[in-house]
């Protein structure tokens, strides 16, 4: 049976290891936040997860606020910061807001594209433009969703999660509502579990075109954390957006 909850408790507690190389990843992120904004400045994650960037964040110094529409994925945050380092909100985080203004609002992995509606993402971004505190800027990573564009079949891949578990992904594309539908099996020995996943990718062009009817403006587009050039080789951008009027 395909499950429609995309972080339930079975695919919470693989989330860490669905990407194993991220580490990487992680660090830059990290230093691109110091960058922009030292500590301690006001952070908040949309989509925060297990607390992969939020908990480092809070280690380095900086006052983190996590919201997240999965109760699982928070559990795991919690098990990991026992001093409750990282202010955590469960709530859909294209809708709910803090109530406060922080300097630096960041979405990474993909994770803006789960509001699966323009109308989402609108609201997704109008509540980032209203959290902003003045001279704030909000960071987003998403993937370059051109090579997916043009799919016509599904496609598979696996990914290893142990010694003794797969992660079989199969996607494919609705291009018509640029929606993405992945459909994760866990393979690990036991009765095989499927969760559907689905994401809505906008292009750059229309992000930022998104972006400014919410109030905000691109700052800076590069192709990873570290800075590199966006190109039209790159396979995503890390992009910076402030606000409008204060540009």
């Amino acid at each position: 049976m395909i499950k429609h909850a995309p972080y339930d408790e079975r695919l919470a507690g693989v989330y860490d290891l669905m990407y194993p190389h991220i580490e990487i990843d992680t660090a830059a992120t990290l230093d691109l936040v110091e960058r922009l904004r030292p500590a301690p400045a006001r952070v908040l994650e949309l989509g925060v997860g297990t607390g992969r960037i939020a908990i480092p964040l809070a280690e380095r110094g900086y006052e983190v606020h996590g919201i997240d529409g999965s109760a699982a994925m928070l559990e795991q945050l919690a098990r990991k910061d026992p001093d409750g380092r990282v202010t955590t909100q469960l709530a859909d985080f294209t809708a709910a807001t803090t109530g406060s203004e922080h300097d630096l609002v960041l979405v990474v992995l993909n994770t803006f594209f789960s509001a699966v509606t323009r109308e989402q993402q609108i609201s997704c971004l109008r509540g980032v433009h209203k959290q902003l505190a003045p001279g704030g800027r909000f960071v987003i990573e998403v993937f370059e969703p051109a090579p997916f564009h043009g799919l016509t079949q599904p496609t598979t891949s696996v990914r290893h999660l142990g010694a003794n578990a797969v992660m079989l992904d199969v996607v494919s594309v609705d291009r018509s509502h640029q929606l993405m539908v992945g459909v994760h099996t866990i393979l690990d020995g036991g009765v095989p579990e499927t969760v559907q996943h689905i994401i809505r990718y906008v292009f750059p062009s229309e992000l930022d075109l998104l972006a400014e009817l919410c109030g905000l403006k691109l700052v800076d587009r590069w192709g990873d954390f570290t800075g590199q050039p966006f190109t039209a080789a790159s396979h995503r951008h890390v992009s910076v957006y402030a606000k409008a009027d204060e540009m």
